[in-house]
């Protein structure tokens, strides 16, 4: 006798006919609405039920029976399996057959691990019209013709490299091409096998965070203080102690490290972040003398020094250093463009080997690709053709931020004009406070960021500079954008007074 199911097959669906089928049988199987030991009809008598075609039934049939739901037996029909599959299974109605009662056995901790993340990727923000968000090069500088030029080489020539694994240390060739720009720019001198390619400063930050603090129950960091997230945040992710050191005009207070029981300190003496004060030379020399007695590391954040507007390139720290206790991080993200996530560490060569094991744990290398194509952009000069050209760039768009400041709202500061990609704002005291300023140029299409919103994070409450200072990347903008901006801010605070 023929068995009738209650099964809606609905011709405007967009799903095919024998999906419809396999999906209404399969949820019944598993509500229960079909028991095991259930037969079903057969496939032509459920071909005339539903008014579909035979063959749509047997390969609904046919699936339901590959995945163990219904069994056919020989001279008896098909049948509902004894022993179903996956029960857990959810179901297009958000129904799910009871799972079996099982006991529980703990077989470990749950994960201890505690962080904050920076804030430089917000994935529900909407950019404003005219954006001063930090460190950002602006899309228009991007070397697209030189990049598609390479990429179409490297592809055409790569011989299999695409698809084997490479040194994790990175490409050699890249490797080169970093230690010649070095010295001749930053008066650094490293041979290639004491430079490793990291994703960004960030991946160079954890790759000696897991040298330095993995394992290490006191392990404490300097750092500097206002300072860059980033550090912060992952430095004490390790579970180490932060020692926040004070800045002012001429960079970290060197003379607050002493008695510190660390080994390491983490500065950006070219241009501080986020105050963009410059480390002078006699801190430098401090600061070296005191790594050298103390048998420290300093870790040197070069982050976008590629970007002197006023005055000679300068050495970098690395470059001071004599007795291999710097350990000198750069970066491609604000000179050509975050996206790509290579950067780079120098390091002593008593730290090699260690350095060398802990990349190939964490990521085995950067793509290669991406590599080969930046090696050439600094073999063939194109890199300081670009600078040049970018800088000239972003120096203009620096003058037009202190013109637009200084006309619409004098009596402040700007900190950090003679190098990088921002300034601080010290806000006068007729303009409310940080946080204000913020919400007040939101309604007008301008991003402004005090320090939370601008991956910066100062210590203490209250802190020195954090209620009163915006920090504007400007680099992002052209210098029509950025009076533009200043004189909507301007002329909303004129109609709120």
């Amino acid at each position: 006798m023929s068995m009738n199911l209650i099964i809606s097959i609905d011709r405007n669906d967009e799903r095919s006919l024998q999906v419809q089928l396999y999906e209404a049988l399969r949820d019944q199987i598993l509500k229960g609405s079909l028991p095991a030991g259930k037969r079903l009809p057969s496939t032509r008598s459920m071909s005339s039920q539903l008014g579909i075609a035979r063959n749509t039934v047997v390969l609904a049939y046919e699936r339901l029976a590959a995945e163990d739901y219904i069994t056919s037996r020989a001279k008896a029909g098909i049948f509902v399996n004894d022993r179903l599959p996956d029960a857990t299974v959810l179901l297009r109605n958000g129904h799910s057959a009871a799972p079996p009662v099982r006991k529980r056995v703990r077989l470990g901790r749950n994960p201890s691990f505690t962080g904050r993340s920076p804030q430089l990727w917000h994935e529900k923000r909407a950019r404003p019209q005219f954006d001063f968000f930090v460190g950002r090069p602006h899309p228009a500088g991007f070397p697209t013709s030189f990049w598609q030029r390479a990429i179409a080489k490297h592809l055409a020539y790569a011989r299999g490299a695409q698809t084997e694994y490479g040194d994790p240390r990175g490409l050699s060739t890249l490797r080169e091409a970093i230690a010649a720009h070095l010295a001749d720019t930053r008066g650094i001198s490293p041979g290639a096998d004491q430079i490793m390619i990291t994703s960004g400063i960030q991946g160079a930050l954890n790759l000696l965070a897991r040298i330095f603090l993995t394992g290490a129950p006191k392990a404490s960091v300097a750092v500097e203080n206002p300072c860059y997230q980033g550090a912060a945040y992952l430095f004490g992710s390790y579970g180490a102690s932060i020692r926040p050191i004070d800045v002012d005009e001429q960079g970290i207070v060197v003379s607050q490290l002493e008695g510190f029981m660390g080994n390491l300190v983490y500065v950006t003496p070219s241009h501080q972040f986020p105050t963009g004060s410059t480390l002078s030379l006699d801190r430098r020399l401090h600061l070296l003398d005191w790594a050298y007695q103390t048998g420290s590391y300093v870790i040197e954040d070069d982050y976008d020094s590629d970007f002197r507007y006023d005055g000679p390139p300068l050495t970098a720290l690395a470059g001071l250093d004599r007795n291999g206790h710097v350990i000198y991080l750069g970066t491609f993200s604000k000179s050509i463009g975050a996206g790509l996530r290579i950067g780079y560490a120098v390091l002593p060569r008593h730290l090699l080997d260690q350095a060398r094991i802990v990349k190939s744990l964490t990521d085995n290398g950067a793509p290669w690709l991406e590599q080969a194509v930046i090696a050439d952009f600094l073999n063939e000069g194109a890199f300081l053709r670009h600078l040049r050209r970018i800088r000239r760039s972003y120096m203009a768009a620096r003058d037009a931020v202190v013109e637009a400041v200084e006309r619409h709202f004098p009596g402040g500061a700007l900190l950090g004009q003679e190098c990088g990609m921002h300034m601080m704002w010290t806000l006068p005291p007729d303009l409310p406070s940080a946080d204000e300023m913020q919400r007040l140029a939101k309604n007008c299409g301008v991003g402004l960021y005090p320090f939370q919103g601008a991956a910066v994070h100062e210590y203490g409450n209250p802190g020195r500079f954090r209620a009163r200072s915006l920090v504007l990347g400007y680099t992002g903008l052209d210098k029509n954008d950025i009076r533009e901006a200043f004189s909507r801010v301007a002329d909303l605070l004129a109609r709120s007074a």
